[in-house]
């Protein structure tokens, strides 16, 4: 069963600024040609004669006047119609920072910050237990990474936790 509820809801389409204001300009365009030669086809008297036509070159016509003028005016309001219909939404891309700095990482660095994503909050020691690396390695490339300030360690006694920047430890969010 079909129930009215009301008034009609207008329809509008998500588009980025310069899609829209090519599909106003176009639609303007082309509904300023419809109306025009729709209202010429029976507003404007076509010269039967040559010398009719000699003297609508030389005189000025209104009627041509009076079409341009309604085609141009409908044409605006049209596409102030479909501007109504189609709303701007600025394109966001909704990209994780870590996943664009990952693409100038080397594998082993990468590995490291997804074991660690994993976890959310790793010892150094557990880290190294997980990729099977030694603790130099370890030690060097987690190093370069909290340089780069992609992540953060904290002293625990005789280790490290470690965890991505941004994302505090377990124990500091209690506080």
């Amino acid at each position: 069963m079909l129930e009215w509820s009301g008034k009609p809801k207008m329809r509008t389409v998500n588009v980025d600024l310069p899609t829209k204001i090519m599909l106003v300009v176009l639609v303007v365009v082309v509904s300023y040609l419809m109306v025009f030669l729709l209202l010429s086809a029976f507003l404007i008297q076509q010269p039967q004669s040559m010398q009719e036509m000699m003297g609508h070159m030389t005189s000025f016509n209104t009627n041509v006047i009076t079409v341009n003028l309604a085609a141009v005016s409908s044409a605006l309001i049209v596409g102030i119609l479909v501007s109504l219909m189609l709303k701007t939404e600025p394109v966001t891309r909704k990209v994780n920072e870590l996943e664009i700095i990952k693409k100038a990482l080397s594998k082993d660095e990468k590995a490291i910050l997804d074991e660690i994503r994993r976890a959310g909050e790793i010892t150094q020691d557990s880290l190294r237990f997980r990729l099977g690396w030694s603790k130099a390695k370890l030690s060097r490339i987690l190093t370069n990474l909290d340089k780069m300030n992609l992540i953060q360690r904290e002293r625990m006694g005789k280790t490290y936790n470690v965890f991505l920047t941004g994302k505090k430890p377990k124990d500091e969010e209690t506080v």
